[in-house]
């Protein structure tokens, strides 16, 4: 079927006009006239003398080959793919002849706000009656795109999966799928097992109740008889007092070095080893046996400053650094088993920065020959090499690549960048330069859609204009759009390309645009 464009005020029609052989399915035409059904065009019936037409109304509307031409993210393509469905789900309900749909991307048109598809139904007797493979249909739009590589492809391969695992397609279950991987509606299964707070309580408080006697049991009383099982847990800090004793009686060690000591005495140095008291909780819980506890731990920490104290005094401490090569020569150090070795530096001061660039490798040897060795070591000492470099130093210039004079930087392939352009368009609004840098160029104020976007201007439609790169050359498309497209003050026809050339205006609705190529 041949369409053309008709422009009438701010709306653009898609026309077709009947030919001679052409019989009007009356029926078909008054259920879509009278009805508003999802996701079908409307139609506009018109007859003039003898000739008659058909008119959609497709303003601010771009077909599905051009919405497909670029990146197709998940949202697109699941938007369209639900609204072809919903129509030829609608169309069946209506009793429409599916080959009256038009099912090929060129005629079919999509809101870039919404992502929702419009189909065209030609209302006509007598079509050649052709069996659609939907299943065909989709995995051909499927295996044509470029996806988002920033989205998870999970749901491309899982509609390419039903696609080829259905012997028999289904517009109701394909369109499940969509619906579930659109909206998740699978998901609210997950919320139904619930279970009740009360069934969860019971385990956990019973376990600790059956544990209550097995905790109290071995616990001894004073009097050294066990405790009965249903006695109350009050009874619990007194008993804990009187644990040391049947430490007392069950244990018993001497100190190494001094007399055995009194089964009292490590007792207590239990209690001090297990529970330690400050002046502030003495004062706080003041009793005889906290404070005796004090005091034995008191007495326990001089005890062991003293042990401390001794045995520094009768070893020497060295806090002698690891030398390096230089310390080694000015301080000396002692050789085991022989006397120290004192090695006196023979006049200059060492420079303590120079020190730390010594190698450290020679120094675990230690023995006295190579000390003897290291003497003329202090010459490669005094090499400047922390100094700063003297003004005669050269480090080079820049490398001359080309020829080019020394000390210039060389520009690599300078006449090369004089023959390549790059097109822009040149905003008149703003003197804002758009570089052209694909070969489907998007203008218009849907942000999520375009490549360039034009929110202060609310003349300008979603998708408004594209300009397209064909072989070095540059066309203007009007895709649509409800204010026209104007080339050096002529308004443009819709949906088709008109080639640009450097310095040509290109006004889309009040806004005006220089076309230029460098």
């Amino acid at each position: 079927m041949n369409f053309t464009f008709e422009t009438q005020g701010a709306n653009t029609y898609l026309v077709y006009q009947l030919t001679g052989v052409d019989e009007l399915d009356t029926l078909s035409l008054g259920m879509i006239t009278n009805n508003k059904i999802n996701n079908l065009a409307p139609i506009l019936f018109t007859q003039m003398d003898e000739q008659k037409y058909l008119k959609y109304n497709i303003s601010s509307k771009t077909s599905v080959k051009e919405f497909f031409s670029g990146i197709v993210t998940k949202n697109r393509l699941l938007g369209v793919f639900s609204s072809i469905l919903s129509a030829l789900l609608a169309a069946d309900e209506y009793m429409l002849n599916p080959s009256s749909i038009m099912l090929d991307l060129e005629n079919l048109y999509v809101d870039v706000h919404s992502n929702s598809a419009m189909l065209i139904c030609v209302p006509l007797l007598k079509l050649t009656e052709t069996n659609i493979d939907l299943a065909a249909f989709f995995k051909g739009i499927i295996f044509g795109l470029q996806f988002d590589p920033a989205e998870n492809p999970e749901y491309v391969t899982r509609l390419i999966s039903y696609l080829n695992s259905s012997p028999i397609f289904s517009l109701e279950a394909f369109k499940k799928v969509i619906d579930d991987l659109q909206y998740g509606a699978g998901s609210q299964s997950q919320k139904k097992p619930h279970v009740a707070p009360q069934s969860v309580v019971q385990p956990i408080v019973q376990p600790p109740a059956q544990q209550i006697p097995i905790i109290i049991k071995p616990v001894v009383q004073p009097s050294g008889q066990p405790q009965q099982a249903g006695a109350p847990v009050v009874q619990t800090p007194p008993v804990v007092k009187n644990i040391p004793q049947p430490v007392v009686e069950q244990q018993g060690f001497s100190i190494p070095g001094a007399a055995p000591q009194q089964p009292q005495p490590i007792a207590q140095q239990t209690n001090i080893d297990e529970k330690k008291i400050s002046m502030f909780g003495l004062l706080m819980n003041y009793s005889k046996e906290n404070k005796a506890l004090y005091n034995a731990q008191k007495q326990q920490k001089k005890q062991a400053t003293a042990n401390v104290a001794t045995f520094t005094s009768q070893q020497p401490i060295n806090k002698q650094v690891k030398p390096t090569k230089q310390q080694s020569v000015q301080t000396g150090f002692a050789i085991p088993g022989q006397s120290p070795v004192s090695i006196s530096q023979p006049s200059a001061p060492v420079q303590q920065p120079v020190a730390p660039k010594v190698p450290v490798a020679a120094v675990p040897s230690q023995q006295p020959k190579p000390v003897q060795q290291q003497q003329p070591q202090p010459q490669p000492v005094q090499q400047p090499v922390y100094t700063s470099p003297s003004p005669q130093m050269n480090f080079g210039e820049t490398s001359v690549l080309s020829g080019a004079v020394s000390g210039e930087t060389s520009v690599l392939n300078s006449g090369a960048t004089e023959n390549f352009k790059q097109p822009f368009l040149m905003r008149r609004k703003n003197n804002e330069k758009i570089i052209l840098d694909k070969p489907v160029f998007r203008i218009g104020k849907e942000k999520s859609y375009v490549d360039y976007f034009i929110g202060d201007n609310t003349a300008i439609s979603r998708s408004h204009a594209n300009v397209v790169s064909h072989g070095g050359e540059y066309f203007v498309v009007d895709t649509n759009s409800t204010n026209h497209v104007f080339v050096n003050g002529s308004m443009i026809q819709k949906n088709a390309e008109l080639k640009i050339s450097h310095g040509d205006t290109v006004k889309l609705a009040n806004e005006e645009f220089e076309f230029k190529l460098y």
